[in-house]
């Protein structure tokens, strides 16, 4: 059904930043399989033939040198007119647009209506102009069908049926409405007085009397499409072949080789330099791998389109790295800055943690509305855009890790080396941007989503062992412990810090003032036989960890586990949003990237 037929919603479902020109090209790749000089004259004419000419090279945003709200609508109408579908319903076409704009739209629709394909339109209010044009007509009222057929058969139907003539001038479907709102008025007015009927039952509702007198009509049963099931509208299906500008390209289903989503593209069109008929073949399915390419150029340019978000991201891990790095400015290889040194390495990885969350918890919600459409309309696979959104993410997200690691660790002057600290911090990242994207979908506003990361956050890092020792945390809480990822990440980057170092040996007033927590490091201190035993030696970083309860060996352990878990919140976020965009679960959120 997504091959023939094309949803469009009320609202704009378009990425902010890009051109019509570039949605278009980038809807070609995903749903077009042919040459790149197919899909440009595919745009080309599309771009003619719905006025947009003017404006192809705009961008979408929220400044007054934007596309209007109209040319939104056409460009939308452009998207789905790619693939030429049989079946075109929109909901709400002339929502925002003024009186002109909404005529000029509905004038549009009625054209492509006219080249063989049905047009299905929910309208609440139409104007005159814009009721005129319908070929048919349902009036839905609370679910219930109140009449089906022509204009001009409502004007009919509500002189003879209902007794309520039109003036010459007057708007049938104003009147009709007027006419039920006045009647449900009166049915109010008397429910007040009267709760109950003569009869014990509760009176019906306008829509019910409306709907029953239309179902009581002798013309009802010929052409109800309750009766029938599936309405043949060959109104709609009629072209004209004397008007010049309509459009002339007609689908025609073909078998080729058993292929699905193969269809035959007849062209006819003035001022393309084309004589007669061009016939085209189009596959509307690409492959898996192509389509993730897609999608992820698409992603990656979004990003960088607003290259004021990309520099403010960039300077704030910037600054960020720059104000740790200040405080544990060149850290010393004494006893009593361990504590500061442990404090540095805790720090860096809570921020990229807590960045991660906090920038991963709204993802999904804010281009909901814009993927849900693309996947029921058929531009993609679901995996294919979760890959992709994966990929890209992760690529941006490496880059403001790589500069944060690189600041941190050399103003810090840390032991470790610098690939494992930015890797550790990388997986950090990895894992708390899938755990945020995960928890978000299941959040019903970008509201409630920005208080998942704290919420998350602050048990696993009070809890990993840096604020409360293991055995100091009460027993109901120890399985926070034992899951917390902030642990694992914690006891790599200290073995990966202390594994090796040298500690310079402590002096005897520092001895005497408690300022040594590892002690003198000389087994044979306490046995004063000679001046020898009596020596403050170097202390290996390997004591740390054992005071600690760090084993090394368990550095490996604890990069399977933490692997682990972010191939599981992989799987996890992938579920939800297919929950999310599959579902259409939590429709009352808008698209925050598309407005």
């Amino acid at each position: 059904m997504a091959i023939i037929s094309k949803f469009l919603p009320a609202e704009d479902v378009l990425y902010q930043g890009f051109t019509a020109m570039q949605l278009l090209g980038y809807a070609a790749a995903l749903r077009l399989k042919c040459s790149e000089a197919q899909k440009m004259r595919r745009i080309n004419l599309l771009i003619k033939e719905l006025g947009l000419e003017k404006c192809k090279h705009t961008a979408i945003t929220t400044s007054s040198h934007s596309l209007s709200t109209g040319e939104r609508k056409r460009v939308m109408i452009a998207l789905e007119l790619l693939t030429n579908p049989n079946f075109l319903l929109l909901d709400e076409p002339c929502s925002g647009l003024d009186s002109r704009n909404a005529d000029n739209t509905m004038e549009l629709l009625r054209d492509i209506a006219k080249n063989k394909r049905t047009v299905v339109v929910s309208i609440h209010q139409p104007s005159l102009s814009i009721f005129d044009k319908f070929d048919l007509v349902i009036w839905l009222n609370n679910g219930e069908m109140c009449f089906y057929g022509s204009p001009n058969k409502l004007r009919t139907y509500l002189k003879d049926k209902l007794h309520s003539a039109l003036g010459d001038t007057e708007n049938p479907a104003t009147h009709f409405m007027q006419l039920m709102e006045t009647k449900q008025q009166q049915q109010e007015q008397q429910q007040q007085q009267h709760a109950k009927t003569k009869q014990g039952g509760v009176e019906h509702s306008s829509g019910e009397e409306f709907s029953e007198l239309w179902k009581q009509r002798e013309l009802w049963k010929q052409v109800s499409p309750k009766q029938h099931g599936v309405v043949q509208d060959t109104t709609t299906a009629t072209t004209n072949q004397d008007t010049a500008h309509m459009f002339k390209h007609h689908p025609m289903p073909i078998k080729q080789h058993g292929a699905p989503g193969i269809m035959q593209q007849t062209w006819q069109s003035d001022g393309f330099g084309l004589s007669g008929v061009v016939e085209e073949n189009y596959a509307f399915k690409i492959g898996f791998f192509k389509q993730v390419w897609v999608l992820f150029c698409r992603r990656a340019q979004l990003q960088l389109i607003d290259l004021n978000r990309f520099v403010f991201n960039l300077s704030f891990y910037v600054m960020a790295a720059a104000f740790l790095g200040a405080i544990f400015w060149r850290l010393e290889l004494r006893q009593e800055k361990l504590r500061d040194r442990e404090s540095a390495v805790f720090s860096t990885i809570t921020f990229t943690v807590w960045m991660s969350l906090n920038t991963s918890s709204p993802k999904l919600l804010l281009e909901k509305a814009v993927v849900a459409h693309e996947y029921h309309n058929g531009y993609y696979r679901l995996p294919a855009y979760y890959l992709a959104m994966l990929l890209c993410d992760t690529l941006f997200m490496s880059v403001y890790i790589l500069v944060f690691t690189t600041i941190c660790w050399y103003m810090m002057g840390l032991n470790s080396a610098w690939l494992e600290f930015y890797l550790i911090n990388w997986m950090l990242a990895l894992m708390s941007d899938q755990l945020g994207f995960a928890a978000g979908s299941l959040a019903s506003s970008i509201t409630s989503a920005m208080l998942i990361a704290p919420f998350v956050y602050v048990p696993c890092s009070i809890l990993c062992g840096f604020f409360i020792t293991p055995e100091n945390i009460p027993h109901y809480f120890r399985w926070l412990h034992e899951i917390s990822f902030i642990r694992f990440g914690w006891h790599m980057i200290m073995v990966s810090e202390f594994v090796g170092l040298q500690i310079e040996p402590c002096t005897y007033e520092d001895f005497r003032n408690g300022k040594c927590p590892l002690g003198p490091c000389n087994p044979h201190f306490d046995r004063p036989m000679n001046a020898a035993h009596h020596k403050f030696l170097h202390c290996p970083g390997e004591k740390v960890l054992e005071v600690l309860d760090m084993p090394p060996e368990m550095w490996d352990t604890c990069l399977v586990r933490l692997s682990a878990l972010v191939i599981l919140l992989m799987i996890v976020g992938y579920i939800a949003c297919a929950r999310v965009v599959v579902t259409r679960f939590g429709s009352n959120v808008s698209c925050g990237l598309c407005r």
